[in-house]
């Protein structure tokens, strides 16, 4: 098991298995991601960005995330609890038949070292309200839950978690 940069040999893997995650939260009736958002072109460029990170096991991507500091307008609106700079993480999510093995718990432990390395005040985020799973998670995890958003598919919820030096 492997977290690493993604790279352009990441994407066809990385795209196959969003496809799934896409069919499996439809399955599931979460509707939040559907073929304008996200794509194989937003991870495309992620890549390119050198913001894309993947979860490697037995040279096969079993989840994926973005990591930068751009965030939606709507986010200017919210009560944050910690000043700026803040690391924003994006479309993280785990293959199906690797959900429940804890590999989104090492994803976010992974975006939070990266987030002190980097020496980020905290980290952001926004989860489909009706994605009860991932809610939980990020709450689980440490994550206040700070406001909601609207954007085109409904209500997020908004999290931020202080990244303390040690």
């Amino acid at each position: 098991m492997i977290i690493r940069k993604a790279v352009q040999n990441d994407v066809s893997q990385a795209t196959q298995v969003l496809e799934e995650v896409k069919t499996h939260m439809l399955d599931q009736g979460i509707d939040q991601w559907d073929q304008e958002y996200p794509n194989k072109k937003v991870l495309t460029e992620d890549i390119e960005k050198r913001e894309g990170f993947v979860y490697v096991e037995d040279g096969n991507v079993l989840a994926y995330m973005a990591l930068n500091e751009l965030c939606d307008e709507e986010y200017n609106d919210l009560n944050w609890k910690t000043a700026t700079p803040f690391l924003v993480i994006h479309r993280l999510y785990v293959k199906p038949d690797a959900q429940g093995k804890g590999i989104s718990s090492k994803m976010i432990r992974y975006a939070e070292e990266f987030a002190l390395e980097h020496q980020y005040k905290s980290i952001r985020f926004d989860a489909f309200s009706l994605n009860d799973t991932a809610n939980a998670v990020y709450l689980k995890k440490g994550y206040d839950l700070v406001g909601t958003v609207r954007f085109r598919k409904g209500i997020f919820n908004c999290y931020e978690k202080a990244i303390l030096s040690y």
